[in-house]
């Protein structure tokens, strides 16, 4: 996929959508109020974990990223058959349906992945007292590692 003109992977895009997802999800929690808000004077226990290490460790990340290539050289393939004698309206069209079918691809063989690190962030966090887990991007100093645990979870150890 391309932005401005520039070549963006996959990778990098999920890795983007789970920051903003996790960033949203934390905002959220703070609007309706954490269920388990700790009251003044006891402790906050605050955690992390490296996304893209999570991502990168996920058991079906390859295969889904190997799905999702083979999907996309299919697409294009389609599009130079289909775009022969189209006029230049005609090709922008084609391309931006083509683009919303990859898009939605993506979501499907890479949200799962989200959702089973999601799963496994909040079991470990939850195994370890956390109150608070963050992405490794926003921690500048402090904090317990999570992502080893994170990880082991996702491949079943």
């Amino acid at each position: 996929m391309q932005i401005r003109g520039r070549r963006i992977g996959p990778l990098w895009l999920v890795a983007a959508a789970v920051v903003v997802v996790g960033a949203l999800l934390v905002g959220v929690g703070f609007w309706v109020g954490f269920p388990a808000v700790p009251a003044i004077g006891q402790s906050v226990a605050i955690g992390y974990v490296d996304m893209q290490k999570a991502l990168e460790s996920h058991p079906r990340r390859s295969a889904s990223e190997r799905a999702l290539q083979e999907f996309f050289q299919a697409k294009q393939r389609e599009f130079q058959q289909r775009s022969r004698g189209l006029n230049p309206q005609q090709r922008q069209e084609l391309d931006r349906q083509m683009q919303q079918q990859f898009v939605q691809r993506r979501e499907d063989l890479l949200g799962g992945l989200d959702k089973d690190i999601r799963e496994a962030v909040e079991q470990v966090a939850k195994d370890r007292g956390m109150t608070v887990v963050l992405d490794r991007t926003v921690v500048l100093y402090g904090g317990t590692d999570l992502t080893d645990a994170v990880v082991a979870k996702l491949s079943g150890k």
